[in-house]
């Protein structure tokens, strides 16, 4: 995939058009998202944290999108081990950029983001996508307790004990409930890059967050059969997000088939006058 270093006026044409359509699907009530005339002259770094059942792979649709428009990105890749593994993964990278930078993350990813932001000053916006986003105290168990669980959880292969060990989405149906608004060649692709999650982290509790007083937005997949979109709804009302819907998004069609319309949003927060 070619990237292009420049803007083109077609390109420009078609992200004006992607950003329009996610601002017309904003439901948080009274939130405007109309972008600054003034740009920020230093742009930081996007860092985004990809769920379970995936590796980094799955924001190269984004990635190149954000790199095209001269975003520096970074995709740190977790272990799915435990939680505080991977929230040392992220803090790690973190540490290692200079300067502002934006935390985006998909599904389990904001478990992690909440808990690699603790105590930083140089977090400027939190951007979801149809993402898990705790606050102290909570597990993915907990936050899914009032909502419809997914019937993916129906057909996982454990690699050890059931329920105690690393577990992958059964191949034969990662597609129906992780994927369904792709082709089967592009969920292919995503089921080859499975990555198993060790199921003790659902009742994992989070510890610190850092999300407070940070601003935030938050595309809900509504068509999502992994997370309740009910669910992401109510996460992104506990923390104040700028709600955008993806209203025909499966689980990850909002960060693959809709990576245009999600890659505005994410440029859209960097330059968004709730930004300091």
């Amino acid at each position: 995939m070619q990237s292009h270093p420049t803007t083109t006026p077609r390109r420009r044409r078609r992200r004006i058009a992607a950003l329009g359509a996610a601002v017309v699907a904003v439901l948080t009530a009274g939130v405007s998202l109309t972008v600054p005339a003034e740009a920020h002259t230093t742009k930081p770094t996007i860092v985004l944290v990809h769920g379970a059942w995936a590796d980094s792979t799955s924001w190269d649709t984004v990635t190149r999108e954000l790199k095209d428009d001269g975003y520096r990105t970074v995709t740190p890749k977790l272990g799915l081990n435990s939680v505080a593994e991977d929230v040392a993964i992220v803090r790690t990278a973190l540490n290692k950029i200079s300067g502002r930078k934006v935390l985006v993350s998909h599904s389990y990813g904001g478990i992690v983001t909440a808990g690699a932001s603790h105590g930083r000053t140089d977090i400027s916006a939190f951007v979801y996508a149809a993402a898990l986003v705790p606050d102290e105290g909570d597990s993915i168990a907990s936050l899914g307790a009032d909502f419809i669980p997914s019937e993916a959880f129906g057909h996982l292969v454990f690699t050890g004990e059931p329920f105690a060990s690393p577990a992958f989405i059964d191949p034969a149906f990662f597609h129906q409930y992780f994927a369904q608004d792709l082709s089967k060649r592009q969920a292919a692709v995503l089921n080859a890059a499975q990555r198993p999650l060790n199921f003790s982290i659902v009742g994992t509790p989070s510890g610190p967050v850092g999300w407070h007083n940070v601003p935030s937005w938050y595309a809900v997949s509504g068509q999502d059969r992994m997370i309740d979109p009910a669910e992401e709804r109510s996460m992104a009302a506990h923390v104040g997000a700028t709600v955008v819907e993806f209203p025909t998004a499966s689980h990850v069609g909002g960060i693959t088939r809709l990576a245009s319309r999600f890659a505005a949003l994410i440029e859209h927060a960097v330059n968004s006058n709730r930004v300091r």
